[in-house]
């Protein structure tokens, strides 16, 4: 995390688009600010934009909350936020996940402060009312003071609840909205990154318990995750990373490597590198060309449960490097999810990505994780201060646009999406903001 503090204020009004006035974010036209291959800079600076983003992306559509692996006990539970909405993700005594608003029934008091824990009850501070890790009422001190009436409401005073939450793989999504496509729908072709990981553990699951590390970016939230799958500022903002690692990895240049950027559709993307490592067919380039020597315990595991061939194909071709929309990043063996705070503050959340029962490679994905996205990491603190530096720019107001043309015409469409053999070309964050103005721009 970047010990620098912001040096700019930011308006508190729309930067207008060329041509346009100020409009109020009942009114402004996403026409004004998101035009094919360039981004207006109040998208990242505009109170109005920022609400409606609230209202639309976060309070309607799926958004990425917890593990399955987090929850996994009756009881466990976790405070999450969605958008600006407090949360708690608990499996129940039923067994069942639910995502609950945190708010006390009675008269709005946040019910639950800790970030994790395990509790068969929540009981608000304030005037004792206590709800069953379920979300239902059950208890309310002196009730007889609120008279027959209350008997008749009393089932209806429970914990709010999302009413859509679904899993894939052991992610949990919620939605606030109880209209909308499925989890599979809005997931679309990005399960295959996530499908790439589970590949790569001998039971198909894993862990994320390992704790988060908390990064604070003084940069609006898309900032944060559009830069995950820039595939063009890797060779100037982590120029001493590439160096020290380059003999464990694969050329940065791209010319140099069968590498492709890819607009999965939908708001996700990603960096895909699988063409090279399949080309190179060596087992851990992504993992620092580790001898399968060094890890023989979990390579016969994997062999064991998926097989010689797949367990080597997973192997070579490791995890993906892929933006799940909005708010998730699976980047290798870490796993990162943003909070927006405000338009100009965001929080990253990292973790690494533990394999049941593989003490060893964990340990060491342990201290990989570290090395990248810890604190004095040398890839999130490098991003974390290029995301401020962005943000301070975005005072002078000219030039009002932001360019997105890069490999515009050489972008080209199969199965898979949109996809450039380019790995600098911005076809990730095209197929991001094309997204963005089809849920930003509708009727709320």
């Amino acid at each position: 995390m970047s010990t620098l503090e912001p040096t700019v204020a930011h308006s508190a009004s729309l930067h207008t688009a060329t041509n346009h006035t100020t409009k109020n974010a009942d009114t402004f036209d996403v026409a004004d600010v998101v035009q094919g291959d360039r981004v207006h800079g109040s998208v990242y600076t505009s109170p109005e934009i920022f609400k409606r983003e609230m209202d639309t992306i976060f309070r309607t559509g799926w958004v990425y909350v917890a593990h399955e692996s987090e929850v996994s006990e009756e009881g466990d539970y976790l405070t999450r936020v969605i958008g600006h909405d407090p949360v708690v993700v608990v499996r129940g005594k039923d067994g069942v996940v639910r995502v609950l608003l945190n708010r006390c029934s009675h008269r709005a008091n946040k019910l639950c402060n800790a970030e994790s824990g395990n509790a068969s009850n929540f009981r608000c501070p304030y005037h004792g009312w206590t709800f069953s890790n379920d979300g239902s009422l059950a208890a309310v001190p002196i009730r007889n003071g609120y008279g027959d009436a209350f008997k008749k409401v009393r089932s209806e005073l429970g914990m709010a609840e999302a009413p859509r939450v679904d899993s894939y793989g052991g992610f949990l999504f919620a939605s606030l909205s109880a209209d909308g496509v499925s989890l599979k729908e809005h997931l679309g072709g990005a399960t295959r990154a996530i499908d790439r990981v589970l590949d790569l553990s001998p039971t198909g699951t894993i862990d994320l318990r390992s704790n988060w590390m908390k990064h604070l970016h003084h940069a609006n939230w898309k900032m944060v995750v559009e830069n995950n799958v820039d595939g063009y500022h890797a060779l100037f903002t982590h120029a001493s990373v590439y160096d020290a690692i380059k003999p464990a990895k694969v050329s940065h240049i791209p010319s140099k490597v069968e590498v492709v950027v890819r607009d999965i559709g939908d708001g996700h993307s990603e960096i895909d590198y699988s063409a090279e490592y399949r080309k190179l067919d060596e087992e851990f380039v992504w993992y620092g060309r580790t001898p399968r020597e060094k890890l023989p315990e979990y390579v016969a595991a994997l062999e064991k449960a998926h097989g010689v061939e797949k367990a080597h194909d997973a192997l070579v071709v490791g995890p993906a490097h892929t933006l799940i929309w909005p708010n998730l990043f699976l980047a290798e063996m870490n796993v990162m999810y943003v909070e927006p705070i405000d338009v100009d503050r965001t929080i990253a959340y990292t973790t690494a990505v533990m394999i049941p029962g593989q003490d060893k490679l964990n340990e060491r994905t342990l201290r990989r994780s570290e090395g990248a996205m810890g604190p004095a990491g040398f890839l999130i603190a490098d991003d974390g201060e290029i995301g401020m530096r962005n943000q301070a720019g975005l005072a002078a107001r000219k030039p009002e646009w932001l360019r997105l043309s890069r490999g515009l015409e050489t972008d080209e469409t199969d199965e898979t999406g949109i996809v450039n053999s380019d790995k600098s070309a911005e076809t990730p964050q095209r197929g991001f903001y094309r997204q963005w103005a089809a849920v930003v721009g509708q009727e709320i």
